[in-house]
């Protein structure tokens, strides 16, 4: 007969603050840490979108303005910068292929 003990933890439904705390390989689903976000400028209110773990000094395009500086990691952003996490972007596939339509109109005018 096997012994059939509960074990401590539940192995398909962890808890999502070990999930975050994990590396990003060994986790559940494995997902990686950075993501690109959009950054207001305080000053002149211009959006920027930046990569998370930037390795450069990112300046404001409106008004030149430091908007982070790289740490190693995740990069600082400024007092009074506002940021958000941009959405996920689906892209559509065949995108670059042209329609039948749009050919029949090309080859109505050869």
């Amino acid at each position: 007969k096997l012994n059939k003990e509960k074990m401590d933890i539940d192995l398909l439904h962890p808890d999502r603050w070990e999930e975050e705390k994990k590396y990003k390989t060994k986790r559940l689903v494995q997902a990686p840490n950075s993501f690109f976000m959009d950054v207001k400028c305080p000053s002149c209110f211009h959006i920027t979108t930046i990569f998370s773990h930037a390795q450069t000094v990112i300046k404001c395009q409106g008004c030149g303005q430091v908007l982070c500086h790289p740490t190693g990691g995740k990069c600082k952003l400024e007092l009074g910068t506002g940021w958000r996490r941009k959405q996920k972007v689906q892209t559509q596939y065949f995108s670059n292929i042209p329609r039948y339509a749009e050919l029949w109109k090309l080859n109505k005018n050869l």
